[in-house]
């Protein structure tokens, strides 16, 4: 997708949506499309409530960072119908043991995608995994 037309990223976003709807495993989906998205060394300040990309603006992209693929990822979900009624929030974690910066995105509290690169049910983090800020995503539709 990095390679692309902006209007070709757009419509491989489009499609990504549209497979979610219908998908069984909808969050394996997802989450194998992140894994593909080349990563980027530059810094962010997730911390800043100005550093929240628009949705439009992170695909333009064409290397992410950990921060902007959460927010993909949050974004990609509530933009579908399927999903856009879900409690979509971003939770800038530490991993207190291994002193590891993590962005993870919970669905309606529940499912948490970006633990390890994998797709978990919240009750599955372990406690060494600690929010230090969570930001609750508005509804897009």
């Amino acid at each position: 997708m990095y390679e692309l037309k902006f209007e070709d990223k757009v419509k491989v976003w489009r499609d990504l949506r549209n497979q979610l709807e219908s998908a069984a495993r909808p969050f394996d989906l997802l989450n194998q499309f992140v894994k593909s998205l080349p990563r980027s060394s530059r810094k962010e300040n997730p911390w800043d409530p100005k550093s929240v990309a628009e949705p439009w603006h992170l695909i333009e992209n064409s290397s992410f960072t950990e921060y902007e693929i959460a927010l993909l990822c949050a974004y990609t979900l509530q933009l579908t119908d399927r999903f856009s009624d879900a409690k979509v929030e971003i939770h800038i974690s530490k991993d207190i043991k291994e002193d590891i910066n993590m962005y993870l995105v919970y669905l309606d509290g529940s499912i948490v995608l970006g633990y390890n690169n994998e797709v978990f049910t919240s009750n599955l983090i372990p406690e060494s995994i600690v929010s230090q800020k969570v930001i609750h995503l508005p509804p897009l539709h």
